[in-house]
């Protein structure tokens, strides 16, 4: 993209949305901007949010872990459904194949401290709706699989409105 830095969307990073380079760690501090097959591109941009959906996700997903849910279609079933769901949304957004609604720019959202802040909330509480709220929602109706479709339905949904509200902040907080 020949697009000068001040024409850029805020909050969102695009370049992997709209090539095929990935930058790739050697090790010993060397890193390099590789191009990769469309199923390179899809591995990088899951290991990419994968690691984010985890590491800003953990603190819900340790109390999802410590809980006595021994059910089949309990809650920590529904939070495993739930994450993998972040997940691959997450990776089909940030690689463009997906386009989120709400905004018209492909691609995923910066690593700005506020945008860090937005996910560290938005990812635990959609983990604590979809894994808490997905079993509410089963035991009430009396349906247990219902668990992991509210779970899938609540992951989709959270991944593909993530980095539109990530836009509105990066604009609202452009000098």
């Amino acid at each position: 993209m020949g697009r000068d830095r001040r024409d850029r969307t805020p909050g969102r990073r695009t370049r992997p949305a709209y090539t095929r380079k990935r930058q790739s760690w050697y090790g010993y501090g060397t890193i390099a901007n590789l191009e990769k097959s469309r199923f390179g591109c899809f591995l990088h941009d899951v290991t990419s949010i994968f690691g984010e959906v985890s590491i800003l996700g953990l603190p819900i997903l340790l109390v999802v872990s410590v809980s006595d849910s021994t059910a089949s279609y309990g809650v920590t079933t529904a939070a495993i459904v739930a994450w993998l769901t972040m997940v691959l949304v997450g990776a089909l957004v940030r690689g463009g194949w997906v386009r989120p609604p709400g905004t018209e720019t492909l691609g995923w959202l910066t690593f700005s401290p506020a945008l860090i802040a937005l996910r560290f909330v938005h990812y635990n509480t959609v983990l604590a709706v979809a894994a808490y709220g997905g079993v509410a929602v089963a035991t009430v109706v009396g349906v247990p699989l219902l668990s992991v479709t509210v779970a899938v339905a609540v992951g989709v949904g959270s991944m593909l409105v993530l980095p539109a509200i990530g836009e509105s902040i990066a604009r609202s907080r452009r000098p």
